[in-house]
């Protein structure tokens, strides 16, 4: 599919139907043999920029550089996941090549690692939008983050992942943005929920225990019920959907049910869970698989005996 995508030179640079190309040639079997060539080269091309990944110091030159090969690559996996409907079995199964070779190339904990140096860097230097560098800044940001949301849907990106590292800084991020009503879509202050979501969704496929324990030392549930009161209105549909099911999924499992007074240390805390009821009732009424609706359906008895 990749060449109804983007072009060697990246998205920017147009995209042009079967329709078109095949008629640049006289016979369907030139058509097709001219399709699969493109695709072999567009593959090689989005991998070649997949290794040029690397380790650098925020704002060096290198740094800077590797923020447009970011910008390319997260365009790519964004209209790649825009085709799936349904991710069902390993990712090596699925339409979307940037996410796997991303994996293939042992990328994970690397991007990982450049996303939390880059907001350290960020809330280290208090970069605000009137600093010279806060343009490349937030492009390697929004890049990064944008590569890290597709990356995560992929379990085995999850299951390879540095937990600790990476919970530690969910937390980091969650509590700069409850304590700022500021609000930016593409910042990690917004897309961090929608990696514990991914997290949450597939939890039953990663080490439970660890992942569950790592949140729960972090706060990172009563950080996310946070989240949605300061910022939840301004999620949009999909936005606070993504709370409901992190509620939901979390709800479900075992770890939860054996230490839910750990999670709910008092009244404040339960008061944030009963925020999500409308949203909550909501998604259950749309939603058609029997497990999913079970699993709301838990959050919504939660939140009644919580009221």
């Amino acid at each position: 599919k990749l060449q109804f995508l983007y072009f060697i030179g990246g998205p920017k640079g147009g995209v042009m139907s079967g329709t078109d190309k095949c008629g640049a040639y006289h016979t369907q079997d030139a058509c097709a043999d001219t399709l699969e060539v493109m695709n072999k080269r567009l593959a090689q091309d989005l991998r070649n920029r997949v290794r040029r990944i690397n380790h650098y110091p925020p704002m060096s030159p290198d740094w800077r550089a590797l923020a447009e090969v970011l910008s390319h690559l997260s365009q790519v996996a964004a209209m790649e996941a825009k085709d799936v409907v349904k991710r069902d079995g390993s990712v090596w199964e699925r339409d979307e090549l940037c996410v796997r070779y991303l994996i293939e190339e042992t990328k994970t904990n690397l991007l990982m690692r450049l996303m939390v140096e880059c907001k350290s860097f960020m809330y280290e230097k208090a970069m605000t939008s009137a600093d010279p560098e806060s343009g490349v800044a937030k492009l390697f940001e929004a890049s990064l983050g944008e590569l890290l949301k597709c990356l995560f849907t992929a379990v085995e990106a999850l299951q390879t992942l540095d937990m600790p590292t990476m919970i530690e800084y969910m937390e980091r991020v969650l509590n700069a943005a409850n304590s700022n009503a500021h609000f930016d879509g593409q910042a990690q202050e917004t897309v961090v929920i929608y990696y514990i979501y991914h997290m949450l969704a597939q939890i039953d496929r990663l080490d439970d225990e660890k992942v569950l324990g790592l949140f729960l030392d972090h706060n990172i549930f009563t950080l996310v019920l946070q989240h949605f009161e300061i910022h939840g209105q301004k999620m949009g549909d999909d936005g606070v959907e993504m709370y409901v099911w992190i509620a939901a999924e979390l709800l479900d499992t075992e770890f939860f049910q054996s230490k839910r007074d750990r999670f709910f240390k008092n009244i404040e805390e339960k008061k944030r869970l009963v925020l999500l009821e409308q949203a909550a009732k909501t998604l259950k009424a749309a939603e058609t698989d029997s497990e999913k609706r079970k699993k709301i359906r838990g959050l919504c008895d939660m939140i009644i005996r919580y009221k």
